[in-house]
């Protein structure tokens, strides 16, 4: 890869540290030697703040305001001399959006998409609007608020899946229906909390892509295919492999652009064997668990958002055909081949094993903070 020359490290600040995301984005920044991570967070208990990869970790208590938030950002930026504000999260990514005006630095801010097209791509409503008016391949969904929407899915095939308008992510919330009595017996005990989109269930595999955009150009990306299945059909899932798919590679060039997007985003797609068509299904307008994968195949993500967010150019990036496993798919995969601990090459590059042994705390503390609570739970009900 080219860059440009730089005179010192750029420091990056993460806004939300409070994310899960977190441990996965600074395990891809610590991989370069000129980045200075600093992060804020909500959480005064996060195992990340004993990250060795981390040069400043500041606790601010969360409040119902933004513009606190927002002036927290204010107040790192200068106190550490940032360069990259970047956010990992939909929610606080949303809010930054929002309220960019109120960021004192403004070039500090990172690549970020419009207000409006973020809303387009994060609900899925206006997402299956626009795949519709752009000629992009989608699959046919109605959204219900109530019991009685469903007379509007007369024209939807079944199976169908059903998931909230917004957010969640995770698999959580989406369940599946073969018929229509299934669905309502569903819908008599739901409430109605959110807004549900009931979706054609798609005969085919899913696969998904990563980008990185300015202006709707992708930058860099990377193509995986799912090949362990996670806790649930619709979680993420344990194992992946990356290929190159041009035709997959057509509908993102063009969603994006349409999109004009700029920032990251985790494109889920399905496989129709039926039409033989790639289709989306949803865009994640965030990173990704899998991000840590993306590294390993040879496409550094959090790393190039900083030095596309300076401006600085680099040569749009070629990723390997790799298998990974992540931690749960690794002692999955022990438990069915218990010859595959001896398969120490693998474990070293293409699972995140290699991430732990380098910066063993967070893990630790993570480990021992969950078991103490586990046993505390345990010592509640006994009395």
């Amino acid at each position: 890869m080219l860059v440009s020359s730089k005179k010192k490290n750029i420091s990056v600040l993460i806004p939300d540290g409070e994310s899960h995301l977190l441990l996965y984005i600074v395990n891809c920044l610590s991989q370069e030697k000129d980045i200075d991570i600093y992060v804020m967070s909500s959480n005064k208990h996060n195992p990340m703040r004993y990250s060795r990869y981390i040069k400043g970790f500041s606790y601010y208590v969360q409040t119902h305001s933004d513009l606190d938030w927002i002036e927290h950002i204010n107040t790192e930026v200068e106190k550490h001399n940032i360069d990259v504000i970047m956010p990992i999260f939909e929610t606080r990514i949303k809010t930054l959006i929002q309220l960019q005006s109120k960021i004192k630095e403004q070039d500090k801010i990172g690549l970020l998409p419009s207000l409006t097209d973020y809303k387009t791509a994060f609900n899925k409503n206006q997402l299956t609007k626009h795949l519709k008016g752009n000629k992009l391949p989608f699959a046919k969904s109605v959204t219900v608020t109530a019991i009685e929407d469903l007379e509007k899915i007369e024209n939807l095939d079944f199976p169908v899946i059903i998931k909230p308008i917004e957010g969640f992510g995770g698999g959580q919330g989406i369940f599946k229906f073969d018929t229509i009595r299934d669905l309502k017996k569903h819908f008599n005990k739901a409430e109605f909390k959110y807004e549900n989109i009931i979706q054609e269930y798609i005969e085919g595999y899913d696969i998904d892509c990563s980008v990185l955009c300015r202006n709707g150009e992708i930058l860099a990306h990377t193509i995986q295919k799912g090949n362990m299945m996670g806790a649930n059909q619709f979680s993420p899932q344990f194992g992946l492999e990356f290929l190159y798919e041009e035709e997959l590679y057509k509908v993102i060039k063009k969603l994006m652009k349409s999109l004009n997007w700029s920032g990251v985003a985790h494109i889920d797609m399905r496989y129709d064997n039926h039409t033989n068509q790639f289709k989306a299904i949803e865009v994640n307008t965030r990173f990704w668990v899998s991000v840590e994968a993306s590294l390993l195949a040879g496409v550094n993500f959090p790393y190039l958002y900083c030095l596309s967010s300076l401006g600085q150019e680099f040569n749009k990036p070629e990723y390997e055909c790799v298998k990974y496993l992540s931690l749960k798919g690794l002692i999955k995969k022990i438990k069915q081949e218990k010859l595959f601990v001896f398969n120490i090459k693998f474990m070293r590059n293409n699972t995140a094993l290699k991430f732990i042994f380098t910066d063993p705390i967070p893990t630790a503390y993570k480990f021992i903070w969950r078991t103490k609570n586990i046993l505390i739970s345990r010592f509640r009900k006994l009395f």
